[in-house]
């Protein structure tokens, strides 16, 4: 057996994680490295679709290996030294970017492995999202070269909506490998698209496998995580070696008790694959929990009598489900947006429990409306519980917005004053989110709103503990999980603080990216 680490050994997400075993190989997560992503692109300055695969491996996003989208190869991209791997599997923890948001990137004939809540998720926010190749992770659109000097590779998705003929020729649908069995409405929910033609296809082509199909022995588990779905694996070879990755925990949240159950499973385990993100992190409130968030929000909440906006982590939908519990006990609704009340409508089919009686969806204008949404729009959860601004400007104290900086323009339209902007999300660690938090306080100043959970000095935002509590395990918790489990040898990763694991358990091996360890 051997172990590689590809990238996320130095770095906190990227997470590219290689298991092998003679002919066979399977990866754990395959995600976007934010840390490089900052370095040479931001909000105008963007990968180019057209090129394929060119820019994230000329910029290291993805290493030089043999396991990508044909398609995506344009004819001056030198691939003869990338390194020749098997594959037969994605094993994905959970649905946050920096462990899937390349998946898109992997030959269609790779099956993802993955949660029902994480499918759901992926899936909702593939058809509400801007589609790219990275993204396109369930379905895509297979590209073509332009006869142009300089290769560029063009979609077909545009023109495939009608046309039988064309919908099976670039249609590509990855198989799915579910950790538990999908209900119906969850099939359903996975073959949704824009036209009968191409759900009609999905409905017939997509294939879903088996765990047991897969050459190694795999036994996923759920664990507690800031997103509904996450799971922790555990691998055995042929050899009966035991390997167990964590992907990204806590024992805090509403589902703490998962974790422990996992960290039971893994007892004995050969190797334990570990995420150590906040051992470095002195801005996260470590002794903060999901109850103490609550207790600390609803406060606030009962003695507001304005509108209030909740700024919370993207895709936390446990702090949502919070905020409309917290909402409900003082006579309010929580409004979401489109693209969250989607998600919501997916997750359901999964079977996670939401409360969504009083949960509604901002009626924002908009000049062209998606397929999903019209979808939503007429979904028996949601056609009559469509929010407009006027409705909000009129009666503010009857409402809980769920909103970050990138919804504030909305406020032009609800044209309310006074209130408050609760934040409950995590803190600035770099130079532009500072500068986000300028931005957003002449938000509130002009719409005369306090804030909680920040509050500015100078053009520096300060964060008042207890209104949010991180979705990573602390010191304490990583050093009982790996006190129980006992592992024979413990890899960090998805750190920036390796070294803490060497200075505390002297069976720690650093694994570097691309370094390797052979057992």
């Amino acid at each position: 057996m051997q172990l590689k680490i590809y990238d996320g050994a130095e770095s906190i997400g990227g997470s590219k994680i290689y298991l092998r075993d003679g002919n066979h190989g399977i990866f754990l997560d395959f995600g976007l490295n934010f840390n490089i992503m900052g370095k040479y692109f931001k909000e105008f300055i963007s990968m180019r679709a057209i090129r394929g695969l060119n820019d994230p491996i000329e910029m290291n996003l993805l290493p030089p290996i043999d396991v990508y989208r044909e398609d995506l190869i344009p004819s001056d991209l030198n691939t003869s030294n990338w390194e020749r791997i098997p594959v037969d599997a994605v094993l994905l923890t959970h649905a946050h970017m920096d462990h899937y948001g390349m998946i898109g990137y992997l030959r269609f004939d790779i099956p993802l492995v993955a949660s029902p809540e994480t499918l759901a998720i992926i899936k909702a926010y593939q058809d509400a999202g801007k589609s790219d190749n990275a993204t396109s992770v369930i379905y895509g659109a297979k590209r073509e070269e332009d006869s142009s000097s300089m290769p560029i590779l063009k979609s077909k998705g545009n023109s495939i909506k009608n046309n039988e003929e064309k919908i099976r020729k670039y249609l590509m649908l990855r198989r799915l490998i579910p950790t538990e069995e999908l209900s119906y409405e969850e099939i359903d929910f996975l073959c949704l698209q824009s036209t009968e033609e191409r759900m009609d296809y999905i409905a017939e082509m997509l294939e879903f496998g088996h765990l047991e199909s897969l050459p190694f022995k795999v036994n996923a588990h759920p664990v507690d995580h800031s997103i509904y779905g996450a799971v922790g694996y555990i691998i055995e070879d042929g050899n009966s070696k035991k390997i167990a990755y964590t992907g990204d925990f806590r024992m805090h949240g509403e589902r703490g008790e998962e974790t422990l159950k996992f960290t039971n499973k893994a007892k004995g385990s050969d190797v334990l694959i570990i995420e150590g993100t906040r051992l470095e992190d002195d801005r996260e409130h470590h002794y903060t929990t999901e109850q103490d968030v609550f207790e600390n929000c609803s406060a606030v909440v009962g003695d507001e009598k304005g509108l209030i906006i909740a700024d919370f982590s993207a895709r936390n939908f446990e702090r949502l489900n919070m905020f409309a519990k917290i909402a409900k006990e003082n006579g309010r609704n929580l409004v979401v947006t489109d693209k969250d009340a989607y998600a919501i409508t997916g997750l359901l089919t999964a079977g996670t429990e939401i409360d969504v009686e009083n949960i509604m969806v901002y009626d924002k204008p908009q000049d062209r409306v998606g397929w999903w949404q019209k979808m939503l729009a007429y979904h028996d959860l949601w056609e009559d519980k469509y929010v407009a601004p006027v409705e909000i400007r009129e009666y503010p104290g009857n409402y809980i917005l769920a909103f970050s900086l990138y919804d504030m323009p909305n406020m032009m339209d609800i044209k309310t004053q006074g209130g408050m902007y609760l934040y409950s999300s995590t803190e600035a660690f770099t130079e532009d989110m500072e500068l986000d938090f300028v931005t957003l306080s002449n938000w509130l100043s002009r719409y005369g709103m306090r804030s909680v959970g920040f509050h500015m000095e100078g053009n520096k935002p300060k964060f008042d503990e207890g209104y949010h509590a991180s979705g990573h395990a602390s010191e304490e918790e990583i050093r009982s999980m790996i006190d129980s489990i006992d592992p024979d040898i413990i890899i960090p990763v998805h750190t920036t603080n390796p070294y803490w694991f060497a200075q505390n358990f002297n069976n720690t091996l650093i694994l570097g990216n691309r370094e390797s360890l052979n057992f």
